[in-house]
């Protein structure tokens, strides 16, 4: 009776095993496709969350020399980006025929409109460009060397804002040598314009997400014309100073000629308020603007006798210091500047032709 009592859950239990086999072959089918899914699903959001970039050409010198060292820097920055899985490059035979529709011939001086048009024919996240240059220079007498410059510029596609800009400059005995020692360098630093793309990316993400703060927004009116109906009971601000931008040293060691164009609000207790580079031109010289712009001392705008804020765009012409006409100096004007419209005029925006 003993025997017979074991034999009989033995043969239940061995039932049970072949009955239960099939369900658990189809557990493990379900968790190897549960497995091959997770992995298709991050393989396309990795492919959907990779920075789309364009390299659209430095600018140099038109000589022999330039150009080779230009295609041997644009080479070497595609070859860092192009290794970097956060990156997928856009193919030159892309990139070209849509830079030739719109006309582009190179600026690195653009607003940010116009770079909003080169994204957009391009379809990148961001693109790329700058100016290379390698010389002889002298620091001092009877000393030479050879120096290479390279100013890298990486734009918002979506929203023509320069995101990044990295000034390199490298010396050296020979030529060779302090092109070598730039594209080093540059291949160091190219991981960290990836990052800095990816943080800019997702900073404009969040621009519009919900705010917690609940500050009504400031009301800025922007400058009338003066033939304008707005321009009745209107009064523009009055500048009390006139303020030089500097010109910084790395413009100067690369030879920099551009404008800086801003859209400043002049707030109506008599404070500079938000300044938005609207074309800009790397080589801290968009900084160098803003610095200015926030130094000028002004008398409020006025409508029907209030004080208001009010939105104007300031431009500047930045040259090299040996190219700038001889000054002499001259003493603060006794009375404010009497409009802000005879001081910065509009002018039609420019194009790439």
């Amino acid at each position: 009776m003993i025997n017979r009592f074991h034999a009989k859950p033995q043969r239940s239990a061995k039932t049970q095993g072949r009955l239960c086999e099939p369900l658990r072959l189809c557990v493990k089918l379900a968790c190897v496709g549960l497995v091959l899914t997770c992995v298709i699903v991050s393989t396309v959001r990795t492919q959907e969350t990779r920075l789309r970039v364009a390299l659209i050409g430095l600018t140099r010198p038109s000589t022999a020399d330039s150009t080779a060292i230009a295609n041997k820097a644009e080479g070497g920055l595609n070859t860092a980006l192009g290794s970097d899985s956060r990156v997928s490059l856009v193919d030159e035979s892309i990139a070209r025929p849509a830079l030739k529709g719109i006309g582009y011939e190179g600026s690195i001086n653009m607003s940010r409109d116009e770079a909003r048009r080169v994204g957009s024919a391009i379809g990148c996240d961001f693109f790329i460009t700058g100016k290379l240059e390698a010389f002889t220079r002298s620091d001092r007498a009877a000393e030479e060397h050879e120096e290479a410059l390279l100013g890298v510029m990486v734009i918002d596609g979506r929203t023509g804002e320069l995101a990044v800009f990295d000034f390199i400059a490298e010396k050296a005995a020979t030529r060779e040598a302090a092109v070598d020692a730039l594209m080093k360098t540059l291949a160091t630093r190219a991981a960290g314009y990836v990052d800095r793309m990816s943080r800019f990316q997702l900073a404009r993400a969040q621009i519009g997400l919900p705010s917690s703060d609940k500050t009504p927004a400031e009301r800025v009116e922007d400058i009338p014309d003066e033939a304008s109906p707005a321009a009745t009971g209107f009064k523009a601000p009055e500048f009390i100073n006139r303020v030089k931008p500097d010109y910084p040293e790395a413009a100067d060691r690369a030879d920099i000629t551009a404008t800086v164009e801003a859209s400043a609000v002049f707030r109506a207790n008599g404070e500079v308020g938000e300044v938005q580079i609207i074309r800009w031109a790397g080589f801290s010289l968009d900084e160098s603007a803003e610095r200015a712009i926030r130094q000028l001392k002004f008398k409020p705008a006025t409508r029907d006798g209030r004080p208001v804020s009010v939105r104007a765009t300031i431009r500047y012409n930045f040259r090299r210091l040996s190219e700038a006409p001889a000054q002499t100096p001259t003493k603060p004007d006794d009375k404010p500047v009497p409009d802000l419209r005879q001081l910065f005029k509009p002018r039609p925006p420019a194009s790439f032709q």
